[in-house]
């Protein structure tokens, strides 16, 4: 079966209170997620678990993502439940002296059809880690402005 596997991290210079209080308000996303991905809140919750997310990459089909397990200021862990891809992501924070260490794991299941033949002819998983190769460069731009 096709499968997404990528590992990316970004070393940021900024607080793990910080980083952390960004990645974990879904509301912000829009503000530093790469405009080739259009990305909705379809469900919202306080306590963050059971919130849900759509994404929907430009040209391509849409997937969901619902958000599982929440480890304070360490770890946000998702499935990946609908659409395009079946799985599990999480985003983990390191402490690194006076800098962050932000990591972002997939293990996805291609589930769409023209999606698993393309992948046989194309590294999806270099693909996912060169959008999130923009979504951290983005991250820092925003940390930045309003850090």
């Amino acid at each position: 079966m096709p499968k997404i596997i990528a590992s990316d991290s970004v070393e940021l210079n900024y607080s793990l209170e910080k980083v952390w209080s960004v990645i974990s308000d879904f509301q912000s996303y829009k503000f530093w997620w790469p405009k080739i991905v259009k990305l909705q809140i379809i469900q919202a919750d306080k306590q963050i678990i059971g919130t849900i997310l759509k994404a929907s990459p430009l040209g391509g089909k849409s997937f969901s993502i619902r958000v599982v397990e929440i480890f304070p200021l360490k770890e946000i862990k998702l499935e990946y439940f609908d659409g395009l891809y079946r799985g599990f992501g999480h985003w983990k924070v390191e402490n690194k002296n006076d800098s962050t260490i932000l990591i972002y794991v997939v293990n996805l299941e291609i589930v769409d059809s023209l999606t698993k033949g393309i992948s046989y002819l194309v590294p999806v998983s270099k693909i996912h880690s060169m959008i999130f190769r923009k979504i951290f460069t983005n991250l820092g731009i925003y940390l930045k402005e309003n850090g």
